[in-house]
């Protein structure tokens, strides 16, 4: 959950773009890039339309010690630093205060990044480590705030259409209406495309949003949002146990936020959200016999209440503080054996201290205790230290404590098949009669409820400098991050009261030593020439596990982005990147053997009297493409041109 962060003064939209960006993310402080207490990557607007993106996904592999990869063409993801699941648990993600975290299952956010409309997107401020003490449990390997576009700054209408290689077929239509005391956008977008190649994974995201601003008073700003969208999406192996099938799921989210500027040096927030998925598949299993319905279908609820206040008491001291409290609700018959509702409920509170004893030095307290109906309480502190050697010179350090809560599948998992074939099914050598209820011939899920919180405790050291001379930007982080009572899924008997003798296999959660993670990433922002940028972002790292069968290799020792923009005569664009890694691998996939991947971009943007426009062309993955997640599944090329008009 999270309140956007108060400011201790206006911040204007020339702030994210002078020589240090405002960031407003990592401490609920409106602060310059070199004060932030921990290392962060700021994506605009323009990066992302000339990155050639499609998925918010593909825009993470531009920041350091980001992992991309898809489990299927329909389900891209991103981590950070590890491979340690495939739903994105471990981070949290934000849409202008909005948490797109979902714990229906094992907790999620890559699903909730798929709905993001990148047209509709002013910036990406992303966290480059935990930060549970501003944010809270979950906020656990990296925090990803994404802030849309005000209203005001899209008057008038825009229209883009995409089509290519595999399926694609994309379109947004936009239309911003307003004056000067409340602006209005609406936007619809659709995303088509059939995966990749020998998968069943077509996937098809519709989405409607709207968005007003209002300006009641000279010292008043209220957003209102709302938003709907559909996703289906291919999935299974084609096999007896895994056939194809296809997922469905809707969302729809309300947002509500108040702030007041009560003085030049102090703000107030107030925030309430609401929204509600679900997501529903059934298909048919067999196997020695017998066939059984596997469904997985459920529906939540969540409600949000945020405040906060902050205040710059002098040119020393500065504070923010406030509390959250959400609810969810969560009905799946199908995946936890009960009609009845399922709910839990979590507060929060939080404070950071700010104190500037010298104009060089910025020391930084935060803490955030905060209660969980199933894990009971738990406190997260932080605290920084921010040295300018000069003014284009920053080093920092600092040391936090994090925690990841267990998702409702986690803590209450119950996972059953029944039989559904008519007459007798034989066991084995045991017949079977089939009676009014169908017998239980499966139990893949069983929690015992007894998993706990994860715990992460983080030491980090980082450099912030602008080389004038060379027009060259370094951010550099050394990190060393020991994860605590890992959660992981294993096998354990369960008895069969009517057949001793065949007693059924289930997964349950259990806590494990977590990995230990060291190393060190580093990005170059280089802009030798008026018409030519390279941003080099590279991470080095080591994981220890503890345990020779459990070496897996989520973590690749290193991964390496390479993006080139240039303009080129005749007002054309032309953007270049490339990723690598040594080999890895994702939970519950293979060894990715070397990943590369190369991505081009042609674009020339035009006028045609009053009418802006964009014509682009995008070649994904022209090496030929790699290896991702399973060892018969490749991201091969694929071209697709966009043409975009704003009027």
């Amino acid at each position: 959950m999270l309140a956007a962060p108060a400011m201790a003064q206006e911040v204007s939209e020339k702030d994210y773009f002078a020589d240090l960006p405002v960031v407003l993310s990592v401490s609920r402080l409106a602060q310059p890039l070199n004060e932030v207490p921990g290392a962060v990557t700021v994506i605009d607007r323009e990066l992302i339309r000339r990155s050639g993106a499609r998925e918010v996904a593909e825009v993470l592999r531009l920041v350091p010690g980001f992992l991309f990869t898809a489990r299927n063409g329909a389900n891209p993801q991103a981590a950070y630093h590890s491979g340690m699941d495939t739903y994105g648990a471990r981070m949290q993600v934000y849409v202008d205060g909005r948490s797109l975290y979902s714990s229906a299952l094992f907790g999620d956010t890559n699903l909730g990044l798929r709905g993001i409309v990148l047209e509709d997107i002013e910036r990406i401020e992303v966290l480059r480590g935990s930060n549970s003490a501003s944010y809270g449990a979950n906020a656990f390997l990296g925090v990803i705030n994404i802030v849309t576009r005000n209203a005001a700054d899209t008057h008038g209408g825009m229209l883009s259409a995409t089509v290519g290689d595999k399926g694609v077929n994309d379109n947004v239509a936009r239309v911003g209406w307003g004056d000067e005391k409340a602006s209005f956008r609406l936007t619809g977008s659709r995303r088509v495309d059939k995966g990749i190649n020998n998968v069943y994974d077509d996937s098809h995201i519709s989405r409607v949003q709207f968005r007003g601003d209002f300006l009641p008073s000279l010292r008043d700003e209220v957003t209102l949002q709302m938003g709907a969208g559909e996703t289906a999406r291919g999935d299974g192996a084609g096999t007896a146990g895994n056939p194809f099938r296809t997922i469905g799921q809707s969302d729809v989210f309300l947002l509500l936020r108040w702030q007041r500027q009560l003085a030049a040096d102090e703000k107030l927030e107030l925030r309430v959200t609401h929204g509600r998925e679900s997501f529903a598949s059934q298909v048919m299993v067999s196997g020695l016999g017998m066939t059984a319905l596997s469904a997985s279908d459920a529906s939540v609820e969540r409600t949000e209440l945020g405040l906060q206040h902050s205040r710059a008491f002098n040119a020393k001291w500065r504070l923010a503080w406030g509390g959250e409290w959400r609810h969810e609700a969560l009905h799946s018959p199908s995946l936890y054996f009960t009609e009845d509702t399922i709910s839990l409920h979590n507060w929060r509170v939080f404070t950071t201290v700010e104190w500037r004893p010298h104009d060089q030095w910025l020391l930084q307290a935060s803490g955030m205790e905060e209660g969980h109906s199933y894990t009971g309480s738990k406190f997260s502190p932080r605290l920084a230290a921010n040295f300018h050697v000069t003014p284009d010179h920053t080093l920092r350090a600092g040391v936090t404590k994090s925690w990841r809560t267990p998702a409702f599948y986690e803590l209450r998992a119950d996972s059953r098949l029944f039989n559904q074939a008519p007459g007798v099914v034989l066991l084995g050598l045991f017949p079977v009669p089939v009676g009014t209820q169908a017998p239980v011939v499966g139990w893949p899920y069983l929690s015992s409820g007894t998993v706990r919180a994860e715990s992460l405790i983080s030491h980090e050291v980082g450099y912030l400098g602008y080389i004038r001379q060379a027009n060259l930007r370094i951010d550099a982080r050394a990190f060393v991050e020991r994860i605590n009572d890992r959660i992981m899924a294993e096998t354990r008997t369960i008895p069969n009261p009517a057949y001793p003798l065949l007693p059924y296999t289930s997964y349950d959660f259990v806590n494990r030593p977590g990995p230990h993670l060291h190393g060190f990433e580093y990005q170059f922002d280089w802009r030798p020439l008026p018409d030519t940028r390279l941003i080099l972002s590279e991470m080095h790292i080591r994981s220890e596990i503890g345990s020779a069968a459990d070496e897996a290799r989520e973590a690749p020792f290193r991964n390496t982005a390479l993006t080139w923009l240039q303009s080129l005569p005749g007002g054309f664009e032309f953007s270049a990147i490339s990723t690598a890694s040594t080999p890895f691998k994702w939970s519950g996939g293979d060894l990715i053997n070397t990943p590369r991947r190369l991505d081009v971009r042609l674009g020339k943007p035009f006028a045609l009297g009053a009418t802006r426009g964009e014509l682009s062309v995008t070649v994904q993955a022209i090496n030929g493409g790699s290896q991702i997640y399973q060892l018969n599944q490749r991201f091969d090329r694929r071209a697709f041109a966009t043409l975009r008009l704003n009027f």
